[in-house]
């Protein structure tokens, strides 16, 4: 885990297992939480890698109302499957955020066209309105906290190696037609 401190460095810190990497995430997100009494955005990572943590959340201090009520939930990447699949959403939706955030507050990636194309336009769109401009400013990032996984080619977010998305720098979101692993399933990062 390697969270960024005060300064903008990054610390890393080892773990000896899933579960113990899962106990610390949610002290962390819980700790950024408490730190900001404003509205906070944390980013949720797909796949099913994250079910503890996920577990934790549920099961955990951010089960209560506050400060769930002022926790905005989005997604970092989003597959192209009927809602009623595990795959959407990983564990998120079901393990966690159906049980405990206010529907208002969950942002996901809307996949209920055909298109991941247009699914990114939209959910940019969303983005934008949330953050309240049309570009991002470095003193004011978008989210607060940002989970992210690692697939067994090297993809974060549906962001694949070697896939012309990596090259993009205006977009906020941008649609992956075709998965590099499976399920070769078009995505939205």
């Amino acid at each position: 885990m390697a969270p960024n401190d005060r300064q903008g460095n990054i610390r890393v810190f080892a773990v000896s297992d899933p579960a113990a990497l899962a106990k610390a995430a949610v002290e962390r997100i819980v700790a950024r939480i408490a730190a900001n009494g404003g509205r906070v955005a944390i980013c949720l990572a797909g796949g099913s890698s994250p079910k503890q943590l996920y577990q934790l959340l549920a099961t955990g201090r951010l089960s209560r109302p506050d400060p769930v009520d002022r926790v905005h939930w989005f997604v970092g990447d989003e597959r192209f499957v009927r809602r009623a699949i595990p795959q959407q959403h990983g564990d998120a939706r079901s393990v966690f955020l159906d049980r405990c955030a206010p529907a208002a507050n969950i942002h996901p990636i809307p996949t209920d066209g055909a298109d991941p194309h247009e699914a990114a336009r939209r959910y940019e769109r969303e983005l934008k309105s949330f953050y309240g401009a049309q570009a991002l400013d470095r003193a004011r990032p978008l989210f607060d906290v940002v989970l992210l996984g690692v697939g067994p080619d090297g993809h974060t977010a549906s962001l694949f190696p070697g896939y012309p998305a990596l090259e993009e720098t205006e977009r906020w979101v941008i649609g992956v037609p075709k998965a590099n692993v499976e399920p070769f399933i078009p995505r939205s990062p």
